[in-house]
């Protein structure tokens, strides 16, 4: 059953490796995750101040036709005003034209307003503009790198996959089922026992256990966590003392 053990064990060297290789392939599009949210936050307050400076605009050029009207309607009223013919004419005129000059200066302060407001919004917008681009660039570099690297791991993956099924073909199939259940299921399949403990699950496993993997004639599993275990030293011998 030796040569049952040993295979039970290179696959499961080479089943962690893939394991592990696979793990930092999957992780690698993560890493990008920082950088979108921040991208998209940015072009959504990017896409808001473009509305509101696009709805200024519009309100802008409503009030510069307003604006047109009130200055017709002045002119107006001042051609009332020099065709005054009572004091009760005169008068009226004269107030409709204070108010028409009122109203056009009013409304000629909060255009001014709103043009220094366009302003800087649109110096603002292109810093933003700026800072998108950046952050968009910044990102396909990244999405390149990590397209290498993760083809690097698929390489790596595939190359420490290289004769695992011509391994798994030796191994009897009642035991590659075991093997393969607890690998599912607690991560690895063979544990070795050291000083009488199972490393798997801390367990003091019984002396006649114990006794039995010391002849390696069967494998065993341990009946705690169930895993297909060996007596660490029978395969791997304290190096000798030094000569003295």
């Amino acid at each position: 059953m030796k040569d049952q053990l040993l295979f039970l064990l290179e696959l499961q060297t080479i089943d962690n490796k893939v394991k592990e290789l696979d793990a930092a392939r999957q992780s690698l599009p993560t890493r990008t995750e920082p950088l979108r949210r921040d991208l998209a936050k940015l072009e959504g307050m990017l896409g808001g101040e473009r509305t509101k400076l696009a709805e200024t605009e519009t309100w802008k050029k409503q009030q510069a036709e307003l604006l047109a009207r009130e200055q017709e309607a002045l002119r107006s009223a001042k051609s009332k005003l020099q065709g005054s013919k009572t004091g009760k004419e005169y008068n009226a005129a004269s107030r409709e034209v204070d108010n028409k000059r009122k109203s056009i200066n009013d409304r000629e302060a909060e255009l001014k307003k709103v043009t220094e407001a366009l302003s800087s919004s649109g110096t603002v917008i292109s810093e933003r503009d700026s800072a998108v681009a950046q952050l968009r660039e910044q990102l396909i570099a990244e999405e390149a790198q990590i397209a290498v690297k993760v083809e690097e791991l698929a390489r790596q993956i595939a190359e420490a996959s290289a004769g695992r099924e011509g391994l798994r073909a030796k191994i009897e199939k009642g035991w590659l089922k075991t093997y393969d259940t607890l690998a599912g299921k607690r991560g690895y399949a063979v544990s070795p026992v050291i000083g009488g403990v199972c490393q798997g699950c801390q367990m003091r496993i019984p002396p006649q256990l114990n006794n039995i993997l010391a002849r390696m004639e069967s494998l065993e599993m341990c009946p705690r966590c169930g895993r297909i275990i060996y007596r660490k030293e029978m395969l791997d011998p304290p190096a000798a003392p030094p000569a003295t």
